[in-house]
């Protein structure tokens, strides 16, 4: 394997959060030359002293030894030139602190965090460094302290800044896509609408693949993407794809007769019966939920506008009881949607 030369060598990368998001982007930058660094802790790190294993739908493995990245502290990442923010966006106040006191001013800060609100944060606490809005709109799930495996096709969504093209540069040496959007601020609502699905997977307990085989089970998701695009007109803002459809056209597709869904929906299904959302590896993982940065921004937004969002917020308070209890109520579509109506009414 070629160990890369020119700019993919000279940009030094930081994954700020060493979780399934950063470690599957940064192994990848790793595994084709690219200088990486990873802020880590616990078993994380010592799991990282034995090596990284990189997976992907398709057939697609890399096994990365040790002397391929570093992987340490948060002083680890003094010097980079980017750094991937991929902490829990309940955890950004804090890492971000952490990461002022060891960060060059000028230094990008790119997030690749799910919910609404995390730049802002990074804003404040690093006023130094470039922050860039990002998103990364399909599934990793981890599959061992030291392994990671993406479950379906997609790109890391960046908006521009001084150092976008550096990364989109870097990545190009391998399969990781990276692709630099005008609108980002835009694709991080468009991401939320696709986000609103991870606390339902964690009320039905059953792999992606198999909930969206469940007719129930997509209309709650409609309703619920329902709510949060007429919150999203009454705030006059715009929601932009994510993906390849439309965020208008997303509760429409999920209404069609199962058969056809498959059909329509066939290229947001190309993912292996392993995905499934973050939420749920947080609720194995007895991790805090994110639910109130996803579901819970929708329900915020719309208060602010003296509008209700009564799926949104049925979604949050059955999270919430599931991660109280630390395992999921595996509740079928049907009861589900029961829930769903009778919040509504």
């Amino acid at each position: 394997m070629s160990s890369g030369n020119g700019e993919a060598q000279q940009t030094r990368i930081g994954i700020m959060g060493a979780g399934a998001i950063g470690l599957y982007n940064g192994g990848m930058l790793a595994g084709f030359g690219s200088s990486v660094a990873f802020a880590g802790r616990g078993r994380t790190l010592e799991a990282l002293s034995r090596g990284l294993a990189v997976t992907r739908f398709g057939g697609f493995k890399i096994e990365l030894k040790p002397h391929q990245y570093r992987a340490g502290d948060v002083t680890t990442l003094a010097g980079c030139d980017i750094i991937l923010f991929c902490t829990k966006s309940g955890d950004t106040q804090e890492a971000a602190i952490e990461l002022s006191k060891v960060v060059n001013p000028g230094t990008a800060v790119i997030s690749l965090q799910n919910g609404i609100g995390n730049v802002d944060t990074l804003r404040q606490c690093l006023p130094e460094c470039d922050v860039i809005s990002g998103t990364v709109p399909f599934n990793v799930v981890r599959m061992s302290p030291n392994a990671v495996h993406c479950a379906m096709d997609g790109a890391v969504l960046i908006g521009p800044g001084s150092s976008s093209q550096r990364l989109v540069t870097a990545a190009s040496k391998s399969p990781l896509a990276v692709e630099v959007r005008d609108d980002i601020d835009a694709v991080l609502w468009g991401k939320l609408l696709l986000n609103l699905n991870n606390g339902l997977n964690v009320l039905s307990g059953v792999p992606l693949r198999r909930q969206f085989e469940d007719p129930a089970y997509r209309e709650v998701l409609a309703l619920a993407m329902e709510e949060l695009l007429g919150v999203l007109d009454a705030a006059g803002i715009h929601p932009a794809r994510a993906t390849r459809t439309s965020p208008r056209l997303i509760p429409k597709v999920l209404r069609l007769p199962t058969w056809l869904f498959r059909i329509v929906a066939r290229q947001q299904l190309r993912m292996d019966e392993s995905a499934r959302s973050s939420s749920w590896d947080d609720l194995v993982a007895g991790r805090e939920p994110e639910t109130a940065f996803l579901n819970g921004a929708v329900c915020r937004l719309a208060e602010g506008h003296g509008i209700r969002a009564p799926v949104n917020r049925m979604i949050c308070d059955q999270v919430g009881r599931a991660f109280a209890q630390a395992q999921s109520p595996r509740l079928p579509g049907r009861k589900l949607l029961e829930l769903a109506r009778s919040a509504a009414e």
